[in-house]
């Protein structure tokens, strides 16, 4: 059994998205980051940085949502490559979420998710506009990607996960090719399994 420490945002969606599609059995413990639960004595000898999510089995620890992912991937042996020139793309697409794409996208997760919940002011207009200079070109290689496959990587695998948490808070309008790989991911089993617009209260 895997139990996974998170909450309702979307670090750990990515990871719920990955145990969905791998069919794995876990058990989901919600810590309520209003509360500062992730900052709790318990939680902070789980993830030293008092983070979410946190992935506990067999005895291993894994934090960071990614390394999570690649954590599963590599443990199951699928929705992930196992030849060396596949892993390198796979791996350099995760670093690349985690680097770049992760810091532009969650100016809009915030903008859109955490501050209507939590009544926090609006995100000023200026910031909005950097992150989306930011992004834009982010969203751009991700749609030269997808000319070779429906999915990132070709087929469908856990590095969609990484990136398509993110997307249900971005303006795909200049972006198409994004916006029919975002149907294709909510037109899987996992999506519906995760709610993952309910669980953003965008729905």
């Amino acid at each position: 059994m895997i139990d996974v420490y998170g909450a309702w945002s979307s670090n750990p969606m990515k990871v719920r998205l990955g145990l969905e599609e791998l069919g794995l059995p876990y058990r989901w413990h919600d810590l309520d980051l209003g509360k500062r639960e992730q900052r709790t004595p318990e939680h902070l000898a789980r993830h030293p940085r008092g983070k979410v999510p946190v992935l506990m089995a067999d005895g291993v620890r894994v934090f960071e949502s990614n390394a999570a992912l690649v954590w599963l991937g590599e443990r199951t042996g699928r929705l992930w490559p196992t030849d060396s020139a596949g892993r390198g793309e796979a791996l350099s697409w995760m670093f690349t979420e985690a680097a770049a794409f992760q810091e532009a996208a969650g100016t809009f997760f915030w903008a859109r998710a955490v501050a209507p919940r939590f009544g926090r002011p609006p995100t000023p207009d200026a910031e909005l506009a950097v992150a989306t200079k930011k992004l834009r070109p982010l969203l751009d290689v991700l749609t030269q990607r997808l000319e070779d496959g429906p999915y990132l990587l070709g087929d469908f695998s856990l590095v969609d996960c990484a990136y398509g948490a993110w997307f249900p808070v971005i303006d795909l309008t200049d972006h198409p090719a994004l916006a029919a790989w975002l149907e294709r991911m909510r037109s899987r089993p996992s999506w519906a399994a995760c709610a993952v617009e309910r669980t953003y209260g965008l729905a």
